[in-house]
Parts: C-alpha cells; structure tokens; sequence
C-alpha cells in the first residue's frame, strides 16, 4: 500500500491519522510517517486498512478486538 493509497481510505472511511493510529495499535507519528511515505506501511496494517476500506471489516470489530 503506498501512502496514497493509505490516505485515501482514511479519506473514505472519515479517519484522521491520529484516529487511524489510535485504531491500528501505532503511535500519531508512525500513521503521519506513513501517511507521508516516509515510512513503509506494515503489510498487516495494509491488509486490514483495504479490509476497512471495501466494508469488510468495521471499526468496532477493531475495537472489540482489542477488548479481548
């Protein structure tokens, strides 16, 4: 996932960086690093964030997710 493309679903799925980091278990400047391209985005977060991304996955199965 290049960090266009990873900006572009947090555009779609009304994200902000920090609300994506918060999400995906990463600290505020490693989601703008990748957001940047300054850092490359771990293929895990990219699958998951294509999986938010086409409705497959919802924010709150992430959340509850991290309640287990």
């Amino acid at each position: 996932m290049t960090a266009n493309q990873f900006r572009a679903a947090l555009a779609r799925l009304e994200l902000s960086q920090l609300g994506a980091a918060r999400l995906l278990g990463a600290d505020g400047r490693t989601a703008r690093r990748w957001a940047l391209g300054e850092r490359s985005i771990p293929p895990a977060v990219a699958v998951l964030v294509r999986l938010l991304a086409a409705g497959k996955v919802t924010v709150k199965d992430i959340e509850a997710a991290h309640d287990r």
